[in-house]
């Protein structure tokens, strides 16, 4: 048996970009900053920041490309992959890339703030997109229902 799952919490370094494979699909990718704060020998804080490529499709890629921005923080749930290609000047680069089945939106100060939700590459609606969203104990914005016949779920974690 084996695994390769990856949970990323960051900022998102670029607008997302959006395009269409040979056979329609949708796919949006956008870079995705994940800090790191450590001491230095010195006692003082250092910053390390590491970049990561993030690729979304379907009904993810629909919701990433239009609630998600330069600047916006989000949660990133999916599958890694690392490789390696030469640049333009001959050096050797590594690049990390999330092919994400979930993207949450953190942000609360936003313009899309009342957007703000879990989307799920598995999630077939947009229930998300309610403007009554409540945020747990984690600073995760969640949908509230207004159907007052469903029973209420459990609060689902992203991990």
């Amino acid at each position: 048996m084996s695994l390769n799952q990856i949970l990323l919490i960051g900022n998102c370094g670029s607008d997302p970009e959006m395009r269409y494979t040979p056979n329609g699909s949708m796919v949006v990718n956008f870079s995705l900053a994940v800090n790191n704060y450590r001491n230095g020998s010195d006692g003082e804080q250092i910053q390390e920041t590491e970049w990561f490529r993030i690729a979304c499709w379907n009904k993810t890629a629909e919701s990433v490309n239009q609630f998600l921005q330069k600047g916006s923080r989000c949660f990133v749930e999916g599958r890694f992959r690392s490789s390696t290609y030469t640049a333009n000047d001959g050096t050797q680069k590594q690049s990390n890339e999330v092919t994400a089945f979930r993207v949450i939106f953190l942000d609360r100060n936003s313009e899309s703030s009342e957007n703000n939700g879990n989307f799920s590459q598995n999630n077939n609606s947009t229930e998300n997109q309610n403007p009554n969203n409540q945020s747990n104990d984690f600073g995760i914005n969640q949908p509230q229902t207004s159907n007052e016949n469903e029973a209420d779920d459990a609060e689902e974690l992203p991990w």
